[in-house]
């Protein structure tokens, strides 16, 4: 593959507090050739003049505040590089992340590349790392479902070809709040993806995020996770967990943990407590039919066939 562009995407709306870092961090790259595309998003504060004071280091445009999906939208609508890469105005890249991907792709020019992330706070202080390998050492990273539904894609870390967008279309902009997801759930289903186990994006964490001051975020969150997880197929499950039983098992406290999803939560333990009505009712056949020794073997002969 030779030198492709690759068109770096800000949406702002009000945030030039940090807007400036960001931009700082995608003129860094290593990659050289790469444009910078800031979206203003009807901001009311100075946005716009400190955006235009980079002059044509960047592109700018402007338009009426319609939410993060409707600004990169635009912005995909503008891009003129052959790949799309996302930066949300808080967050920061590390400065080979835009490298780092392009080499991943050396092979296939089409496949979807993520990596981990790190957590940073409102000062640029370093919270943690989300680390797909060291959460979950022996999943299968290139399957397509693994990072959206065990929560391990920062939809800043990706890089999408932008033929992508004309087969499965854009972020919907009737989504404030998991527009990115809800694409990421249509748009990767049997892709395979390129996992980079190493930190490339840095992800702020403030009381400003959408994510917290959003009154839709529960509602959408939920009705998101409903979605995907009765989309699921039991190939799809066993994929990603090995069996039914392990699936339900780690969504259940995943979800009450991490969410205040109360129908994606109420369905996940409706589907572990049938899952787990299941194995008590075989189990009791087989001790019935082949006896303790019998059975256990069974279950021995079933573990060391993984």
């Amino acid at each position: 593959m030779s030198n492709p562009l690759v068109s770096i995407i800000i949406p702002v709306y009000n945030g030039a507090k940090y807007m400036c870092e960001a931009i700082e961090s995608a003129l860094a790259q290593t990659y050289s050739n790469v444009e910078v595309l800031v979206i203003n998003d009807g901001s009311t504060d100075n946005t716009g003049e400190i955006a235009k004071s980079y002059g044509d280091k960047i592109r700018y445009f402007s338009k009426e505040n319609g939410g993060v999906a409707s600004a990169l939208n635009l912005g995909i609508k503008e891009m003129h590089g052959e790949y799309f890469s996302w930066l949300s105005h808080d967050d920061l890249y590390t400065p080979d992340k835009v490298e780092k991907n392009i080499e991943a792709l050396k092979n296939d020019r089409y496949r979807i590349v993520y990596s981990d992330f790190s957590h940073i706070d409102k000062d640029g202080n370093f919270i943690g790392i989300i680390s797909a390998k060291n959460l979950h050492p022996t999943a299968d990273y290139e399957y397509w479902l693994f990072p959206i539904i065990f929560g391990l894609i920062h939809g800043c870390s990706l890089l999408l070809h932008r033929k992508h967008f004309q087969e499965h279309g854009v972020f919907d902009e009737h989504l404030k709040c998991t527009q990115d997801f809800d694409l990421w759930f249509r748009m990767f289903r049997n892709q395979k993806l390129i996992y980079l186990d190493e930190v490339l994006v840095k992800g702020r964490q403030h009381e400003g995020q959408t994510s917290v001051t959003s009154e839709k975020n529960t509602k959408e969150s939920d009705i998101l996770w409903v979605k995907m997880l009765t989309a699921l197929t039991e190939e799809d499950i066993i994929k990603l967990s090995g069996s039914e039983l392990n699936f339900w098992s780690f969504q259940v406290p995943f979800l009450e943990v991490n969410t205040n999803n109360k129908n994606s939560i109420k369905y996940a333990k409706y589907r572990l407590n049938k899952c787990r009505g299941s194995f008590i009712r075989r189990f009791r056949l087989a001790l019935k039919l082949h006896g303790v020794i019998g059975t256990l073997k069974a279950i021995l002969r079933k573990l060391f066939a993984r």
